[in-house]
């Protein structure tokens, strides 16, 4: 009993002493930051640690002893916890079981949720399977670092040896050397270039050796540049420089080699050496220094040239800022002369316009006047021909009307076209738009010159502009043009040339005809400028010439046509012309009104047909010229027809000869209508003889109509030298109820504005004495020591933007172009009176719109000019004898005293005088026709203007000569001289 008793106290005290072990054990193991895990012989679990249960199975809530193994891997692999990666779920738990019942090396899994785990895994004695689950993840990072780590210093430490071995192979390629000291002065790197050519002899160069050591080595075989007293004094100075390097180093070797070291310390306080053999650049250096002398010496020589060039140059500028000042001097003279004859004709045509005029002397006076006004609206043009060069040309778009514009255009024609005996038309179809969009200006600019030379160079048969419609859109149209003629042609190798500048067909052609040659080269200019191109070749059949080109246009949204009289519906009408061209253009318009035309070549034809009508005609268009019978012994026959005797009749013609006005009323002709007739007067005419509608022109107003509602009269000083301009404007101011008082010069003018009140001065500016400009700021000057502003308004001839800025300066408040119209004087005279700054410009200041250059005139005349053209002078009047025999009546008072003015300035060298009178007596001259003596007043006056008046006596002589022949002439008795319409109605 005692034994048991003692066994069973042994076991209770092993027990006890296993217990405490078992729980001293399990103390241990929930100590380890590892996870434990111990299973069974059956693969279950027995005991595991918090650790392993929270942290590491992934599945705590299954985990407790007894659990099988298996299950726990389902249970995690099912949740996702572990990574599996492209394993299927059933072959991943059949490896790790595998491995579980054959555990060998410890193994590594990741989870999910990036945790790695190492696992060791060692079964026990009893078949179970003890496991150390050890969380890795920090150690795997820093695993990776470390490797990433190594892997770059491995890089860097091969791209260092690759840098070194790649420095050493540049070191070595270069022709320069390379020398490397540490802080102690020592050599530490060097490549063989610097060991063979620039140390000598090689053998002394050596890692370690000391630069002092080297120096002295050197020295020691005689090797030390030239120019130093000893070995000791150059060791010195090369150390100085090496221990403080200031830049490149040079010398030369004994031997004759030149060096150049370039030396800089290192970060580490060594030296970095490189010696360059500058042997060659030295020597070229001395060549280009010898190169450089002689080449300064050329320079020196070429600066001196160059200076006598600027001084040439700067001559050369002046006299070419003179000769622009004389160019800008010359336009505005010209501007003058050609607008003070200009002025005489409309101010003329103006004053013939208000008395009783038959119709025909009033189609006259219409034609000059629009003559005058294309002329003068082209002037400005001509006189800036610098403009059209620099391509500052600008169209203007306004409305036109077609129809009118090419007659009125072609009419200014006529007569020169009826001259030579040529028929002279022009055909616009009825499909083709009359109200248009343009320039009208440049369109007429380019017919005339194309007609005129048309009209030149054709000696017999017709002239022709024929239109056609190209193209029509909403708002454009696109309009083909087409002059031809029967002349002489033009060569095909000669056609591309007379479009150049100057360029002309035949020098033969332009001596007879003359011409400078810009009109083609102007006028393709603004057909390009119009959309088109100018093309010329032969006529039809290969006879004479046809040019060609196309226009753009705007369209005008014209309003709503006055119906046609029903009157001329269907009423028939005899047309003779003997030309066919006419005879299809005026069968076209009659047939366009629903007229029914019976169109026939010649009078016996007319005749034979009306023997054939058993119904009289109402109406006949006849022509004036035709071969075999005209147009007049046409209606002859016709007034003694016993059927169609009393025929409204009505003439078509290209000009007038004396008697036709008292045939025609012989006659009952109705009215004689210009050709190229206008089809608003033709159906005026038309309507007119058929008494289907009262005449389309309505009567002008009166003056006294047209005055405004304010309208009072003035006191006018008008201050002008010329005495032509004088009875322009004393005519037109005093007819409209002005009171004009007259001053020929500045001074006077002065004077009479000291002693009497006005309220207008029409200052001209060119006046001998004191010219307009110096007496308008004389003027001022008073007014600004006495106060009060008068109205002066500038009148010249000059029409440059130069000169409307000086009227400016001097202090004028407007500005009326010569020649002017009565309506820009009326303007001036009677506008309100404002003031006017000098950069202010008025609107008779604004630049005017440039406008088409004149249509060159006829250049067939004569070489010398005669010396009275009396025909001449009465059909720029008009045929106003009485005002041409005034005309000549002042001349003949004024001549002597120009004369002797003339004689004193030439005597005296007074070239302003000189020019003045010999401007005077020119105007006067060429108003009453003495072309020949305002020939040679002209070249007197140009002598005058350049200062050189070397030649002005013999010039003197030839005015006199000219005035010998010219008095014979003016004393003759007037009437013998011709009248241009005998049978002009009282």
């Amino acid at each position: 009993m005692t034994t048991i008793e003692a066994r069973l106290a042994a076991a209770e005290a092993a027990r006890d002493e296993a217990q405490a072990a078992y729980r001293q054990l399990a103390e241990a193991i929930e100590t380890l930051s590892e996870g434990f895990t111990l299973y069974d012989a059956d693969d279950r679990l027995v005991l595991c640690n918090r650790r392993f249960r929270d942290d590491f199975s992934g599945a705590a809530e299954v985990v407790e002893p007894g659990m099988a193994f298996e299950t726990l891997i389902r249970t995690v692999v099912g949740s996702g916890l572990i990574d599996i990666g492209d394993s299927e779920p059933e072959a991943w738990i059949a490896a790790r079981l595998a491995r579980r019942r054959d555990p060998g090396a410890p193994f590594t899994y990741r989870r999910t949720d990036g945790k790695q785990l190492r696992v060791s895994e060692r079964r026990t004695r009893g078949g179970g399977v003890v496991a150390i689950y050890t969380d890795i993840t920090e150690f795997e990072a820093q695993r990776a670092h470390l490797e990433a780590l190594v892997t770059l210093t491995e890089e860097a430490q091969a791209r260092a040896e690759a840098a070194r071995d790649q420095l050493t192979e540049a070191l070595e390629s270069i022709a320069e050397g390379f020398a490397l000291y540490d802080a102690d002065d020592r050599l530490v790197l060097y490549n063989s270039r610097f060991k063979e050519h620039f140390v000598t002899p090689g053998e002394l160069v050596q890692e370690g050796m000391a630069f002092e050591a080297l120096l002295r080595a050197v020295a020691e075989r005689g090797l030390m540049p030239r120019g130093f007293d000893s070995a000791e004094a150059w060791i010195r100075e090369r150390l100085a420089q090496h221990r403080d390097p200031q830049g490149p180093y040079q010398f030369e070797r004994s031997d004759g080699l030149c060096i150049q070291v370039s030396e800089h310390r290192t970060g580490d306080g060594g030296y970095v050496a490189v010696y360059s053999d500058i042997t060659e650049l030295e020597q070229h250096r001395h060549r280009l220094e010898e190169r450089v002398a002689e080449r300064t010496a050329e320079l020196e020589e070429a600066a001196r040239a160059l200076r006598r060039s600027q001084t040439e140059l700067r001559r050369a500028r002046d006299e070419a800022e003179r000769a622009s000042l004389a160019k800008s001097e010359f336009l505005a003279n010209m501007s003058h002369e050609i607008r003070t004859p200009m002025n005489g004709v409309i101010g003329v045509a103006e004053l013939l316009e208000r008395t009783a005029l038959t119709p025909q002397q009033a189609e006259y006076v219409a034609l000059i006047q629009t003559s005058a006004d294309t002329l003068l609206g082209l002037i400005n043009e001509i006189l800036d021909f610098s403009k059209i060069e620099a391509g500052r040309l600008e169209l203007e778009v306004r409305p036109f009307p077609l129809r009118d514009t090419l007659a009125d255009t072609l009419q200014t024609l006529a007569l020169r076209a009826d001259e030579k005996g040529l028929e002279l038309a022009v055909h616009i179809p009825p499909e083709i738009p009359d109200q248009l969009l343009g320039d009208p200006l440049r369109l007429r600019q380019v017919v005339v010159n194309l007609v005129g030379n048309a009209i030149k160079f054709t000696p017999r048969g017709e002239v022709v502009v024929d239109l056609a419609l190209e193209a029509r859109e909403a708002q454009r149209v696109r309009l083909g043009f087409e002059v031809r003629d029967t002349g002489i042609g033009i060569p095909e190798a000669q056609r591309r040339r007379i479009f150049e500048a100057f360029g002309q067909a035949d020098t033969s052609t332009t001596r007879v005809n003359g011409g400078t040659g810009l009109g083609l080269s102007i006028a393709a200019q603004l057909v390009a400028m119009m959309g088109g191109e100018i093309r010329v070749d032969s006529g039809p059949g290969g006879r004479g010439s046809r040019f060609t080109f196309g226009a753009d246009f705007g369209l005008v949204e014209a309003p709503a046509a006055a119906p046609r009289s029903r009157l001329l519906e269907g009423q028939r009408v005899l047309v003779v012309d003997d030309n066919q061209t006419n005879r299809r253009i005026l069968e076209e318009i009659l047939i366009s009104w629903g007229m029914r035309p019976r169109v026939l070549d010649g009078g016996e034809a007319a005749l034979a047909a009306l023997d054939e009508e058993a119904e009289p005609l109402p109406l006949g268009l006849l022509d004036v010229m035709m071969p075999g019978m005209d147009g007049f012994t046409l209606a002859e026959r016709l007034r003694a027809h016993p059927r169609h005797g009393e025929m409204a009749l009505l003439m078509l013609s290209s000009g007038s000869r004396a008697g036709d006005a008292a045939r025609r009323r012989r006659l009952g002709i109705g009215r004689l209508l210009m050709k190229p007739v206008k089809q608003s007067e033709l159906l005026e005419a038309v309507s007119e003889a058929l008494g289907a509608e009262p005449r389309l022109a309505a009567p002008a107003a009166s003056d006294h109509e047209a005055r405004p509602a304010d309208w009072r009269p003035r006191r006018v000083l008008l201050v002008e030298d010329g005495v032509t301009n004088q009875r322009v404007a004393i005519d037109l101011l005093t007819q409209r109820g002005h009171h004009v008082e007259l001053a020929t010069q500045g001074a006077e003018a002065l004077a009479a504005l000291a002693e009497r009140a006005f309220e207008v001065v029409l200052m001209d500016v060119h006046m001998p004495v004191m010219d307009g400009l110096t007496a308008t700021r004389a003027l001022r000057e008073r007014e600004r020591r006495q106060g009060g502003h008068l109205r002066v308004v500038a009148m010249t001839a000059s029409a440059t933007k130069e000169d409307r800025q000086r009227c400016l300066a001097a202090g004028m408040d407007d500005y009326v172009t010569k020649p002017f119209r009565a309506a820009e004087l009326y303007r001036a005279v009677e506008e309100a009176p404002r003031g006017v700054a000098i950069d202010e410009a008025p609107a008779a200041f604004a630049e005017s719109t440039p406008s088409e250059p004149t249509p060159s005139a006829p250049a067939d005349q004569a070489p010398g000019e005669p010396v009275r053209d009396r025909a001449g002078a009465l059909a720029n009047l008009e045929g106003k004898q009485a005002l041409l025999e005034e005309m000549e009546a002042l001349f003949r008072g004024e001549c002597p005293a120009l004369l002797a003015e003339i004689e004193a300035a030439i005597a005296g060298g007074d070239g302003v005088t000189l020019r003045r009178a010999a401007h005077t007596l020119k105007g006067s001259a060429l108003v009453i026709g003495a072309r020949a003596l305002g020939a040679t007043a002209l070249r007197l006056e140009t002598l005058a203007r350049g200062g050189e008046l070397g030649e002005a006596p013999a010039l003197l002589a030839e005015l006199k000569a000219r005035l010998d022949e010219l008095a014979p002439l003016l004393v003759a008795d007037p009437d013998s001289a011709p009248d241009p319409d005998p049978d002009k109605e009282p």
